[in-house]
């Protein structure tokens, strides 16, 4: 196990490489019951950290009401709130209509983050800081690669992610497994919490974590730092690309494109031009035939139809989209 003086200065170095904290910064840690947000909220407020790094914190613990064990969660956070009596800290309750069949982690994690941010605003902090670690980067690029995502998508989590124009998330922990977590401060942790919901396996990133991985590292025992490192070699691709990227985005745009090119080429210049249209989310057979339409040379017009009030068209030369609603 790495010493924990030489853990701490190859976190600090990496939270400088990355300018992820500055002394200037007023951060909201989310707060759940389980030891990695914890160990986060500890760590920042356990003095280690230069002056130059160490910013202002404020706590928040969000209670999603979806789980039986909620009541225990939220006295076991209120409980460690109150071993930093001077910091300021917040609960925030999620509210749900009817409690979604499908998709509740995405839609619970959509809910969370907006309540974050309301809540950065509300208290003029500029960073959202979560306990995200190198073991849920593992998951999360095997679980977008399973499922089919974009390339761009397999970078995995970045340590810093834009949420509006005055708040940034930030990941400080990913470059730490779980099992370092635990070195970081002085104390360990009195007490935490066991999601429950963590080892049902019909939720896809627990079956990930739980039998997937361990059976990938039985053929190689390095599977998960494979993972990491075609991770990083995509994010370098992507660095090499973008400029030729961005050319075919403004060609599209003044309709000068040559729509002739091998489809693999086409489909990463294609989404990018989407995502300057604000389409942040489309599926790889919408750009498929996005890209069929324009190759065409026997039409000059056609559309494809997004969503009930978006699509797309085809006006001779130009790709477009239309909001019907606009």
């Amino acid at each position: 196990m790495e010493h924990p003086k030489v853990l701490r200065a190859n976190l600090i170095q990496a939270l400088r490489g990355n300018r992820l904290l500055t002394g200037d910064d007023h951060v909201l840690v989310a707060v759940s019951g389980g030891a990695d947000s914890l160990y986060v909220a500890q760590w920042l407020l356990s003095g280690q950290l230069p002056a130059d790094l160490q910013p202002q914190v404020t706590l928040a613990y969000v209670n999603h009401h979806l789980r039986e064990d909620v009541a225990e969660e939220a006295e076991l956070v209120q409980r460690f709130f109150m071993r930093y009596p001077q910091v300021p800290h917040y609960q925030l309750d999620l509210h749900w209509t009817e409690v979604p069949q499908h998709g509740v982690e995405a839609k619970a994690r959509q809910k969370r983050y907006a309540a974050l941010s309301a809540l950065a605003d509300e208290v003029a902090a500029n960073k959202i800081v979560t306990g995200h670690h190198l073991d849920d980067q593992v998951e999360t690029i095997l679980y977008k690669l399973i499922r089919g995502s974009q390339l761009s998508q397999l970078t995995g989590m970045q340590p810093s992610l834009p949420l509006s124009n005055t708040v940034t998330l930030v990941r400080p922990f990913l470059t730490l497994s779980k099992e370092k977590l635990s070195i970081l401060t002085e104390a360990g942790l009195p007490e935490w919490v066991e999601d429950v919901t963590n080892y049902n396996e019909a939720f896809a990133r627990n079956r990930i974590r739980q039998t997937i991985l361990p059976a990938m590292q039985t053929i190689n025992s390095q599977a998960s730092q494979h993972l990491l490192d075609l991770a990083r070699a995509i994010t370098g691709l992507q660095g090499l690309s973008a400029p030729v990227i961005q050319t075919g985005v403004d060609m599209i745009i003044q309709g000068t494109f040559d729509w002739q090119q091998p489809s693999e080429v086409l489909e990463p210049i294609v989404q990018a031009w989407l995502q300057t249209q604000g389409v942040l989310a489309i599926k790889r057979s919408q750009v498929q035939q996005a890209i069929q339409l324009m190759k065409n040379p026997n039409v000059a017009e056609g559309e494809i139809h997004l969503k009930p009030q978006q699509k797309l068209i085809r006006e001779r030369q130009f790709l477009r989209l239309i909001n019907t609603t606009v």
